[in-house]
């Protein structure tokens, strides 16, 4: 029997992107409620769910699928599910959408009953479920002499890591979804934006609403603050949020609204949006690690908070490093090394250490880690590891690297490019990168519809000045 990840890696490696593309998505699209009545069609048909184009890049994307395979990465028995997806293939043939809708409800009942096998990889490794444990294995860097710089340098550094994230983002959002051969095929190396850059994704929806509860509370912000502004600004979501937002509408709280029947609890979407717990903790890895993780819990679990929390101390540390290199060294002892994460981060600086090009370090990793969802945090976390290591402080070869690597490269491009960002500052960044975005930001969280990356950076900074000193 085919397995899910087996459906998965089929589609995922036939995807073929298209060059020379110039179509965007419209704010007015959304106004005017377009998403909504996706969304609705989606509900209805129940097809989207397990094959649709995404809206950015056009690449096939299935929910069904990854959350299948994501369970059977943690370890459980997914085998119900898995005789489902050939009925489910075939309902949508035959156009027998009643019929679908109760396979896909039936696929999520079988992953909510799936039991655990006994001896997995997964279960050997510590399973982590609080920050309190978490800091007791963890090697956290501190730099206790550490003083915030004037406003006007901060704001640089501030700015700088927006700009960087938001030009990440913008550069992964045109190819995410899409194999690195193929990428390599269709653009050759990727060194710029491949269509007009646009800032309108999901990946930095959830740091905006972490931002407005920071400015309100500062650190002694706590996960249902952060929840609450999820109900409160975020309309929508996918994957782990999706359901996470779902949860919190009940009244299911962090960190069940995380964990309960959410096969997607280890996927990218709590790294994607590390970049504001380490910006609003500049030099403070601990402080970024503890916001990381109150932010982390309220879609996600175990590997992927702490895929959160690698990605904010990355950020936090830049503010004070000159080396990205020695940023990624001392990021990599922050996490335990008994977590299946640490295995993934170890795994790949190994590849780089053996390989003469990121090419070479990526194929080990890509193949490694081929049973995992393109979304998962894994390969994606591994691609960070070798766009660091091989770009050193060039900003603009690690964007490539990571372009280069395929996956879901916007959320990965947009934490990292914030840590060069915030390390090298707004002079390093080059104005082809710059120029096309025209400080402007569109987003989906409701007051905050469009605004100037400007206007950003002067938040952040003034919210890190008022409470630097709680």
């Amino acid at each position: 029997m085919k397995q899910a990840w087996e459906w998965d890696y089929e589609m995922f490696s036939g995807a073929v992107p298209v060059k020379d593309r110039t179509d965007l998505i419209q704010w007015d699209n959304l106004l005017e409620g377009k998403f909504l009545e996706e969304a609705r069609q989606m509900l209805e048909s129940g097809k989207g769910a397990w094959t649709k184009p995404l809206p950015e890049s056009k690449a096939p994307y299935s929910k069904m699928l990854g959350a299948i395979s994501s369970m059977a990465n943690m370890g459980y028995d997914v085998t119900e599910a898995d005789k489902l997806i050939p009925l489910a293939f075939d309902a949508i043939r035959e156009d027998r959408l009643i019929d679908l809708q109760v396979l896909n409800a039936r696929v999520f009942k079988a992953l909510a009953e799936a039991p655990k096998i006994e001896g997995h990889p997964y279960w050997s490794c510590v399973v982590y479920e609080s920050f309190e444990q978490y800091l007791q294995n963890a090697q956290l860097c501190e730099y206790p002499d550490y003083r915030l710089p004037g406003r006007e340098e901060l704001f640089d550094r501030v700015h700088a890591g927006w700009l960087g994230e938001i030009i990440g983002s913008a550069l992964g959002t045109a190819v995410e979804g899409f194999k690195s051969s193929r990428l390599w095929e269709v653009f050759g190396e990727i060194d710029g934006y491949v269509k007009p850059p646009e800032t309108l994704n999901d990946d930095i929806t959830f740091e905006l609403a972490l931002l407005e509860a920071f400015r309100e509370k500062g650190y002694a912000i706590d996960s249902d603050d952060i929840a609450d502004k999820w109900v409160g600004l975020i309309p929508f979501a996918y994957t782990a949020e999706e359901v996470a937002l779902r949860h919190m509408r009940s009244g299911i709280y962090p960190p069940q609204s995380g964990y309960l029947v959410n096969p997607y609890r280890e996927m990218i979407g709590a790294a994607m949006r590390a970049a504001i717990c380490g910006a609003l903790a500049p030099g403070r890895p601990r402080l970024a690690a503890e916001l990381a993780w109150k932010d982390g819990r309220v879609s996600h679990h175990n590997n992927g908070i702490l895929a959160e929390v690698f990605n904010a101390v990355l950020v936090s540390m830049a503010y004070v490093e000159t080396d990205m290199r020695t940023v990624l060294e001392k990021a990599m002892r922050a996490i335990p090394m008994d977590s299946e994460f640490y295995t993934v981060l170890e795994f790949a600086f190994e590849a780089c250490e053996k390989s003469a090009t990121y090419r070479e370090a990526w194929e080990l990793c890509e193949e490694k880690y081929k049973h995992y969802n393109w979304v998962h945090c894994y390969p994606n976390m591994a691609s960070e590891v070798i766009a660091i290591y091989f770009a050193g402080n060039d900003y603009q070869k690690a964007m490539s690297i990571l372009m280069m690597s395929g996956q879901d490269n916007d959320c990965t491009g947009g934490p990292i490019g914030h840590a060069y960002g915030a390390m090298l500052g707004t002079a390093a960044l080059d104005k082809k990168f710059t120029e096309p975005l025209e400080d402007r930001l569109d987003t989906y969280v409701r007051t905050m519809e469009t605004q100037s990356i400007t206007s950003l950076s002067e938040k952040t900074t003034d919210a890190i000045l008022k409470h630097w000193q709680e």
